[in-house]
């Protein structure tokens, strides 16, 4: 079975839904695998490789926003931001992890950050200069440092 896909297993006459692979016995998860119950904390966000990203990114919509939430938690924003996450696609589907941060006084101000992925392995910042065509990185790291862009 595949990673990205979902199965439902019968034990002691119980229906167990589960995302990825099984090793070990049964609610098992080894490495970077999450079982469908199992959080995403920021100690196992900042050891995600770019693969770990894809991978938890193609399981769908549910493992993208927890990835998102987490994320989002970590920066810490002021109110001063507006925040939205790409879960279907909608901005391009380039990175697993793409919030849109959009200044409430002036909505002209639209940052993203970009997570590690198959197109770069570094976290991005990006300002919009013209919403629709360019875009002015502020931000390039291996790491994710939530004080950093936050």
């Amino acid at each position: 079975m595949s990673a990205t896909q979902s199965k439902e297993k019968i034990r002691h006459g119980k229906t167990s839904a589960y995302y990825g692979r099984r090793r070990g016995g049964y609610r098992s998860c080894c490495g970077s695998e999450l079982t469908r119950d199992e959080s995403v904390t920021l100690q196992r966000l900042k050891a995600f490789t770019p693969g770990d990203f894809e991978a938890y990114s193609a399981r769908g919509e549910e493992f993208r926003r927890r990835l998102c939430g987490t994320v989002l938690n970590a920066l810490q924003l002021s109110n001063a931001w507006l925040t939205d996450c790409e879960c279907r696609g909608e901005w391009g589907g380039v990175f697993p992890v793409h919030l849109r941060l959009t200044h409430r006084k002036n909505p002209l101000v639209t940052l993203d950050i970009l997570s590690p992925g198959s197109e770069s392995p570094f976290w991005h910042g990006l300002i919009w200069i013209n919403p629709d065509h360019t875009g002015l990185y502020v931000l390039n790291t291996e790491q994710f440092e939530p004080e950093t862009i936050g």
